[in-house]
């Protein structure tokens, strides 16, 4: 599979035309491809010493933008719609992407994680993985917040300090105060959240200025549970504009 992630920074924009939400944002595409690069890319001023300039990179350098947030509540209602703490009440500690494209995002996370006592960090969608370095954890009172569904999952996870279940579809609203966290990751799952305006401005609530939120996906997943968007048609061009969408609409 593929490896694409879309990395918001925390900037102050002027609101274009009638987007549904206040939340100010600007948004970078860096698409990482599983293949050998020659040269860094830079994402909101980090270099992603092993990422590929590609079309997909440089998919919010376009200014043809739709006026309004262009999706329905059809759009976002997947097939097996309802409780997802029931979908996920049994503990999956299993792969969500293959070999490769798992070590590309590690690599990335390399590049966009602050130093273990430098900074704070929030892993939305958590679970036994966040994906990220080898012995990487926070030193206190500095702290990586896994904020999952199972508790089973979130308890394995090595990089966390602390945990919470949270069903992000049904309260998207981050029990955090604002600015708590330099960096927000969200690791192949935002491909499932279904209220994403709301919780893309809750990210940029509690991210401090300056800090990164960070959004990966691939080519797999759950077709009963994934948003219809996400799979009409599921191809690259269409996932690698979907998701900047969303972000330009906050602002």
């Amino acid at each position: 599979g593929q490896l694409r992630a879309l990395t918001v920074g925390r900037q102050k924009l002027r609101l274009r035309g009638s987007a549904m939400l206040p939340l100010a944002a600007i948004a970078k595409l860096s698409l990482l491809l599983a293949l050998p690069a020659t040269h860094a890319v830079a994402v909101c001023g980090v270099d992603v010493p092993h990422a590929k300039v590609s079309p997909a990179s440089r998919a919010l350098d376009s200014s043809d933008w739709p006026e309004a947030f262009p999706y329905t509540a059809k759009d976002l209602t997947p097939m097996m719609a309802g409780n997802d703490g029931f979908f996920y009440f049994l503990p999956k500690f299993v792969q969500h992407a293959g070999e490769e494209c798992r070590d590309s995002l590690t690599r990335f996370y390399e590049a966009v994680l602050p130093a273990s006592g430098e900074g704070d960090v929030l892993d939305l969608c958590s679970s036994w993985t966040s994906h990220y370095p080898s012995g990487w954890r926070p030193s206190p009172p500095r702290r990586c917040v896994a904020l999952g569904l199972n508790p089973l999952e979130l308890l394995a996870n090595p990089s966390k300090t602390e945990w919470r279940v949270q069903d992000l579809n049904k309260d998207p609203q981050l029990p955090y105060a604002d600015a708590a966290f330099d960096l927000v990751t969200n690791s192949l799952s935002v491909d499932y959240m279904t209220r994403p305006l709301e919780l893309f401005e809750e990210t940029h609530r509690v991210l401090r200025p300056g800090g990164l939120a960070c959004m990966a996906f691939t080519n797999r997943c759950f077709p009963t549970k994934v948003v219809p968007i996400w799979t009409a048609p599921f191809t690259e061009a269409a996932c690698s504009r979907d998701t900047p969408r969303i972000a330009h609409a906050l602002g």
